[in-house]
């Protein structure tokens, strides 16, 4: 037993073994979104004014797809997003394309 896990067993710790690392990222993701919507957001929209050319604002996109379509295809389609926002984008309603259907039964058909 390691030093980590009698330490742990001592204050009745479960380690989150439970999570795998990608909804971590998606957690830690979520989080750092939220603090500059929170935080950093207002701030810079205060020494620029204007709002977003889109609805719903980068920020808010970012979140839905990453919650949506993971860490990884979330941030592709957060960094497409900020690559077409522009002087010259028209701007207006995007939204975060849906997740894929999957075809994969779950379950096994009757006999």
């Amino acid at each position: 037993m390691t030093h980590v896990q009698s330490e742990a067993a001592q204050h009745n710790i479960v380690p989150d073994q439970a999570t795998p690392p990608a909804s971590r990222l998606t957690h830690i993701l979520l989080d750092l979104l939220d603090f500059y919507r929170r935080w950093l957001s207002p701030a810079i929209h205060s020494l620029k004014p204007g709002g977003c050319r889109y609805v719903p604002t980068c920020s808010e996109y970012a979140s839905t797809a990453i919650a949506i379509h993971g860490p990884l295809r979330g941030v592709l389609l957060a960094s497409w997003r900020l690559l077409r926002c522009n002087p010259f984008a028209r701007g207006g309603l995007d939204q975060v394309p849906l997740a894929p259907i999957s075809h994969h039964l779950h379950n096994k058909p009757l006999p």
